[in-house]
């Protein structure tokens, strides 16, 4: 596609104001921006709104508008017909940004390689009633030739002007000045404003308009901290600037007065530095009126006049009735505002006024108690430990399984049991071994008779054979007689039946291996504590600790640790060390995997950093500081 651009200037071309039905949308659109300013409550929603009306008068695939009014901004698109939006998008806001950073109108026209679609890219700037850029509306429309682009883009331009004088008259009705409301009116909307600056800029515009002043200023004096926080006329605004400081000045005399204080020029009065004022800003009439917020705190308004006008004192009390409503919000939008900073050391003043003064020996029992505390944070050391899980082994444990592949003939113990060294356990039928015993003796017989006849013939060779198969039937007796002795299960050593309750197995064939009992020795006992990874390094053999049991908090042992397995464990959902630590002198009540807590101590630390350690360790693995 081609591109033609223009700007600020448009191409020449013939006018063709006489479209019928271009000037019927005219009147329509005209039309629908007046009633707007009867149902819009402020020129923030009649802009959104009016924008609107614009991009659907224009047809247009594609709008969007950037306004900004005061401390508010509005920023939105609008889309019509059955174009992707994301095709138009990105030109749109790239002319838009191009016309808020340049400062100027611009159009762009698009035709296709083949001639049959023409569109143009418009961007034209908003305006207050004054003159002063606010904002950028950006469309697109359809044309046929560059003097469509232009004419659209002179329309455009005249319905925006239009706009700005509905905005006004939205403005000047919601301020009062068109339907007669008290231009205070609006003040009382303070929840809305997110920082004393924004107030007090609402309020500087309102006082210009009431009392016909040239400027209007409000600041807020804290102690004998006095600060400007808006000045009617000017966007942004710094207090230490010439102007800032003489207007603050000024301020401050009021406040040291504690009144309302005016001057004119031509007149001898007191006070130095409205005097001052009057000279820096040429002939006229200033007045600071001082209200008081909170205890300390007063908002100040300063209002300059021509020189003809003048300040009278019943003036200069309606503008203490107008502000005294509104002045506890200044305090309090400042105190909900103000910075970490500023708060602590406000606090911090107000803590020491009240520990200083006299009285308050509770407060300064109390502080040296702090002081105290922190000292011992800083310097003192502490042992310290850290508490992790534990449970309750057996140290020596043994494991019996079937001892061959055979019949459960009988279950004498049951878990929970105490056992004997060499107390019968389990017992197996040993029917077929004995079967199988006599079969395999009767083998051996026969090959005692093979190998006496084969001596007797005479052949080396028969009896060398009888003689194996007698040797082999005689190994194979030995193999039954040792299974017949293993039928019965007995205990390896004293102890007792920790796991394995078979009695429901009984004539059952189980196979060689097959887990029956677990025998602990009821004599030694060992914790096993999971220890978290963060400690991994301080761990060792050597260090103590205490052991309470979950079923009895309330008993201690003193125990030491033994070994520390050197991979982890998982349990759980972490990755723990598992420490030992023998458990001597136990009750009888003890039992294996029986719960409870063990606190591990690791040795003497700084009180400030067992106190933070875990969230500089934090801090370090999650943010890499």
């Amino acid at each position: 596609m081609s591109t033609e651009t223009a700007h600020s200037r448009a191409p020449s071309g013939p006018e063709q104001t006489s479209d019928t039905p271009q000037a019927s949308m005219v009147r329509e659109l005209s039309s629908r921006l007046h009633r707007l300013t009867e149902e819009t409550r402020s020129p923030a929603s009649y802009y959104k709104r009016a924008s609107a009306e614009i991009v659907r008068a224009f047809r247009s695939p594609y709008g969007a508008v950037s306004v900004r009014i005061g401390a508010e901004v509005i920023e939105d698109y609008w889309h019509q017909g059955s174009t992707d939006p994301r095709f138009w998008k990105k030109p749109i806001e790239e002319l838009l940004n191009e016309s808020l950073e340049h400062g100027r109108p611009v159009a762009r026209r698009f035709t296709s390689r083949d001639a049959r679609f023409h569109i143009a890219l418009l961007s034209v700037m908003l305006r207050d009633i004054n003159g002063s850029m606010i904002g950028v509306l950006s469309l697109v429309v359809r044309c046929e030739r560059a003097e469509d682009a232009a004419r659209h883009r002179e329309l455009l331009e005249s319905i925006a002007a239009q706009a700005a004088l509905g905005a006004a008259r939205v403005e000047a009705r919601g301020s009062g000045e068109a339907d007669g409301e008290q231009p205070g009116a609006e003040l009382s909307k303070v929840a809305g404003y997110r920082s004393a600056t924004e107030l007090a800029f609402a309020l500087v515009a309102s006082l210009r308009s009431k009392f016909g002043c040239e400027q209007a200023a409000i600041g807020i004096a804290t102690g004998s901290r006095c600060r400007v926080l808006a000045v009617s006329g000017l966007d942004e605004f710094s207090d230490r600037s010439a102007v800032g400081r003489t207007i603050r000045d000024a301020m401050g005399e009021a406040v040291d007065a504690g009144r309302g204080i005016s001057s004119q020029t031509g007149e001898a009065c007191g006070y130095t530095q409205h005097v001052r004022w009057l000279e820096s800003c040429g002939p006229g009439a200033v007045a600071s009126v001082p209200v008081e917020a909170a205890p300390g705190v007063r908002v100040v308004v300063s209002l300059r006049r021509p020189s003809d006008m003048g300040f009278r004192a019943d003036e200069l009390e309606q503008v203490s009735t107008l502000i005294e409503p509104y002045a506890p919000a200044f305090d309090l939008i400042r105190r909900a505002t103000r910075s970490t900073v500023s708060h602590a050391r406000s606090s911090a003043a107000e803590s020491t006024k009240s520990l200083i003064g006299r009285g308050a020996w509770a407060r300064k029992a109390a502080a040296c108690v702090a002081v105290a505390l922190i000292a011992w944070v800083a310097f003192g050391r502490l042992t310290y430990s850290v508490s992790t899980s534990a449970t309750v082994e057996p140290s020596r444990v043994r494991h019996v399984a079937a001892p061959f592949g055979g019949t459960l003939e009988a279950v004498l113990v049951a878990p929970g049991d105490e056992v004997a060294a060499g107390e019968l356990l389990a017992q197996f039928d040993v029917t077929d071994l004995w079967v199988e015993r006599r079969r395999v003796e009767a083998e051996a017989a026969i090959a005692r008779i093979d190998e006496d006849l084969a001596i007797a013939e005479g052949s080396a060779v028969d009896v060398a054979l009888s003689r194996a198969e007698r040797e082999r039937a005689g190994a194979r007796l030995a193999e039954i007689d040792r299974q017949i002795g293993r039928a019965r299960v007995v205990a390896p050593f004293a102890g007792r039946v920790v796991e394995g309750d078979v009695r429901r197995r009984v004539g059952e064939s189980l196979p060689l291996g097959e887990p029956l009992f677990m025998i602990a020795d009821a004599s030694e006992w060992r914790i096993e504590a999971a220890v978290p990874q963060r400690v991994a390094d301080e761990l060792g053999a050597g260090l103590v600790g205490t052991f309470a049991p979950a079923a009895r908090p309330e008993a201690e042992w003193s125990v030491s640790i033994e070994r520390v397995h050197p991979t982890p464990e998982v349990r759980g959902s972490q990755a723990v060390y598992i420490a030992e630590a023998a458990l001597p002198d136990i009750p009888d009540w003890f039992k294996p995997g029986m719960e409870g807590n063990a606190r591990i101590e690791l040795g003497s630390k700084p009180v400030w950093w067992i106190v933070s350690n875990r969230v500089v360790d934090y801090l370090r693995l999650n943010f890499w500081l």
